[in-house]
């Protein structure tokens, strides 16, 4: 089988092993650690993402065999992008790191739990193996799916399954501010973020394809994301496939631009809390948002932000991403446990994202460590402050 890698032979080889993808500290953006791995397991090398460009080296030369153990390894990472965001010769470590675990896909050492949901996705349309028909249960009202409209609704697995909260809060808040908009309802498939990112790219594509046609045929000019995962994966991984009309935008800096016309008014009340960066608006995207979610939280009256030491591309992974919180449960805690310690000591209440995912290790994290934080999407802060 020809190796997806062989194309990176260049960057693979460009790795000086100098390890500021390991660890590092770059106060002037924000930088106190790097991998999340790095601090979630043992320690060894291999885990890191010098040590995995040094394991593909070794295959590339014959001194390493493709088994279970090295798939083991290249899969125990968050694909979060720091290490490529901190490599000082600019090599795109993950965008490497995901075709060679395509290669390993097809080579039939996925893990389990990563090909169990790509099968899901494609016999259920989700990867949580729920009912298909059950995907728009949380609609607080009777919805025409798939109507015409300028605008959709993309709402997510995650959100439609597992972090209801933010697709209920997503619909609120449009209908409440005149919102023309459509849900696209069983027209609505898995986006593939969960294939694309475990190397599944064959799935991934179908799905994406099938996402592609159904919003060209309704004409839809934006469709609007609550979930970052999502949104990146049409902003980013479907250029690659096909043409997408639509242009993509994160529901953050939708509502903002919303605030700045004055189509919203807030409640006034004393909060404060601290803003977790997804990486999937982050350091997975061609140009990082790190403005639009700051900008809505100062635009709610009487509410303190307060940043953590690591924001921005300094940012710590909340440890859920890349089929982790999946294979490697403890991991991916272990990791938002960190980062939930590092927003209680900013000394606010309420820890905010923009990703469902996030939202979900966070609050596991914040039970794990018994933090006493209160975890939230800025969807359910927005709308629980809307006059």
């Amino acid at each position: 089988m020809e190796l997806g890698i062989k194309k990176h032979v260049e960057d693979i080889y460009k790795c000086t092993r100098c390890g500021y993808c390991r660890e590092m500290v770059r106060e002037e953006v924000n930088t106190f650690r790097v991998c999340p791995i790095r601090e979630n397991t043992p320690g060894f090398e291999a885990y890191t993402s010098k040590g995995k460009m040094l394991l593909m080296r070794g295959v590339l030369e014959g001194t390493l065999d493709l088994t279970p153990k090295l798939s083991e390894i290249v899969f125990t990472c968050t694909t979060c992008g720091s290490c490529k965001t901190h490599c000082p010769v600019g090599i795109d470590t993950v965008g490497i790191f995901e075709v060679f675990r395509n290669d390993l896909i097809r080579q039939e050492l996925g893990l389990p739990s990563h090909t169990m949901y790509g099968k899901y996705a494609m016999e259920k349309m989700n990867p949580y193996n729920e009912p298909h028909e059950d995907r728009m249960a949380w609609l607080p009202e009777s919805v025409e799916f798939s109507k015409p409209a300028e605008i959709a609704y993309f709402v997510g697995c995650t959100s439609a399954y597992r972090q209801q909260e933010i697709a209920t809060a997503t619909y609120k808040i449009l209908k409440k501010i005149g919102v023309d908009f459509t849900i696209l309802g069983p027209d609505e498939w898995c986006c593939g973020s969960p294939l694309f990112r475990t190397g599944q790219l064959d799935l991934a594509t179908k799905l994406a394809q099938h996402n592609i046609e159904k919003l060209n045929e309704l004409g839809i000019k934006q469709i609007v994301f609550s979930c970052a995962g999502c949104y990146r994966t049409f902003a980013m991984d479907y250029k690659n496939i096909g043409k997408l009309k639509a242009k993509p935008i994160h529901f953050t800096k939708f509502i903002y631009n919303q605030i700045k016309e004055g189509k919203i008014k807030f409640k006034e009340s004393p909060l404060k809390v601290t803003y977790h960066d997804p990486c999937h608006t982050t350091r997975s995207m061609k140009k990082a948002d790190y403005k639009s979610p700051r900008r809505v939280i100062n635009s709610l009256p009487g509410v303190e932000l307060i940043e953590m030491v690591s924001t921005k591309e300094g940012s710590m992974c909340c440890g859920a991403g890349g089929g982790l919180k999946s294979a490697f449960s403890d991991i991916a805690v272990s990791a938002a446990q960190k980062r939930v310690q590092q927003a209680k000591e900013t000394g606010a209440t309420h820890l905010i994202s923009t990703c469902p995912f996030c939202r979900r290790n966070l609050m596991d994290g914040n039970e794990k460590g018994n933090l006493g934080m209160k975890i939230m999407d800025l969807t359910e802060l927005i709308l629980e402050r809307m006059e």
